[in-house]
């Protein structure tokens, strides 16, 4: 019997890591991935070191973003956030 309680608590440690862990982290990658792929051509984006830009044209893994009249090319894992809907001044 006391066998049986070690794999009931076993089985409930994995699960509570499951739904507390590895489930939260799955869904923040899948959003963070569907964001990278749907950026389009003037999108105001932020990039994970805080730079702050318009896109001027999107290629498969790389942006080309107009950075106050610097243009540079990134690739798309260094963006940290996309707003279609605000200005850049």
């Amino acid at each position: 019997m006391p066998t049986q309680y070690i794999f009931i608590i076993y089985g409930l440690f994995f699960v509570a890591i499951y739904f507390l862990i590895i489930r939260p982290n799955s869904k923040r990658n899948k959003q963070a991935k569907e964001m990278r792929d749907n950026v389009k051509s003037g999108d105001k984006i932020i990039t994970i070191g805080g730079f702050v830009g318009r896109v001027r044209r999107v290629t498969d893994d790389e942006l080309e973003v107009d950075f106050n009249g610097t243009m540079l090319r990134i690739k798309k894992w260094a963006l940290s956030s996309v707003d279609s809907n605000e200005q850049v001044e």
